[in-house]
């Protein structure tokens, strides 16, 4: 106050007194960033991995292995924690933000245009993230997911050792009523099997308006393969293979058909959200997920978000984490290399391998 450092909160301010504030800025985390020992050429090659060396630790957020580069795409192995785009929360502390460095700092990129992300994985979700390093590459990547042209496939830790060998999981994903973030979050919008089978053949044209929440809900298939059981624990490890890519799909459609993924403290059994407040940590920043959607879920329940033993009473957030999901294996066609299909391997953790 006038140049004087206050702490009195009965300090009296005149008209003309002078207030200044000054906060230290949040030091953000540091990401190491790892190419491959040797770079891509190119050349026609199918199979691309991330091994698991020493050099990578697999539970550490803060290292962003490369898998591939040349000068139109890079494949990288995102660790859980790290998010993929700035938020709110964090810019420097990105896979965007870090490859953008990276190749500025550079004296000798190869790529045509700013490295960008094709699509998202949740703070939560390790594994394979396609980058685009040319306009043309951001382009045809973008088109050729959006035509389920791109092979996905995931691994999950989910419950119920007596999950089907394989199963098909066909059910629509759309808004339903939820206390936060809009007053709506994605859930599972079943097919309404009592409409008549006259009435579903004029509604054919739009299959998504057979679901019972009609307003924003989009088909989504996901196939599931059951890699390794543990009876004893009463938890499986399953292959998602996912044609769709609907805000978070895998969660949705695994509980969903009664095998919620473990951990998952958002959806419950019939692929619905928990409305139930309950206890939860106060969040690190490096707990934010600002990735996969953007509605809003960062506010709490209003009267009840004070600090209880540490914690806070609200209801789960997508964003929690607590799961184990993985983007285990994603195929693609060259953007430039017409015929070209390349396959991109992360290494799972160990408790999701085979």
């Amino acid at each position: 106050m006038d140049g004087t450092f206050v702490k009195d909160p009965e300090y009296s301010l005149s008209p003309e007194c002078r207030i200044s504030y000054h906060r230290s800025p949040w030091i953000e985390p540091v990401i190491d960033f790892i190419l491959p020992s040797t770079r891509a050429t190119g050349t026609q090659t199918e199979n691309y991995s991330s091994s698991t060396d020493s050099c990578f630790d697999e539970d550490d957020p803060h290292t962003l292995r490369v898998i591939y580069q040349d000068e139109q795409l890079m494949a990288v192995h995102k660790p859980s924690g790290l998010p993929t785009m700035p938020s709110q929360t964090y810019f420097e502390y990105s896979v965007l933000n870090v490859l953008r460095k990276s190749d500025s700092s550079s004296s000798n990129s190869t790529f045509l245009a700013p490295p960008q992300p094709v699509h998202r994985l949740g703070v939560g979700t390790s594994g394979v993230l396609l980058i685009a390093t040319s306009l043309e590459a951001r382009t045809r990547l973008s088109a050729d997911i959006r035509d389920k042209h791109v092979k996905k496939i995931y691994r999950a830790l989910v419950r119920g050792a007596d999950i089907p060998d394989t199963m098909k999981i066909d059910c629509p994903i759309g808004p339903v009523p939820f206390p936060i973030g809009g007053g709506t979050i994605h859930a599972a919008c079943p097919i309404d099997h009592s409409v008549d089978e006259n009435k579903r053949e004029e509604m054919n044209t739009e299959a998504d308006s057979l679901s019972k929440n009609v307003k924003g809900a989009k088909s989504a298939l996901s196939f599931v393969r059951v890699v390794r059981r543990n009876v004893e624990a009463n938890t499986a490890v399953v292959e998602v293979e996912i044609p769709t890519g609907r805000p978070h799909q895998i969660r949705i459609h695994m509980a969903y058909v009664g095998h919620p993924l473990v951990g998952d403290p958002l959806y419950l059994p019939g692929g619905i959200p928990d409305c139930q407040t309950r206890l939860f940590p106060i969040r690190k920043k490096e707990d934010e997920d600002m990735d996969t959607d953007d509605e809003g879920e960062e506010e709490y329940i209003e009267g009840i978000d004070g600090n209880v033993s540490g914690g806070v009473m609200r209801v789960p957030l997508p964003r929690d984490c607590g799961y184990s999901l993985h983007a285990y294996q994603i195929t693609v066609e060259h953007p430039t290399k017409i015929g070209e299909r390349m396959t991109f391997t992360a290494q799972p953790p160990k408790h999701l391998m085979g």
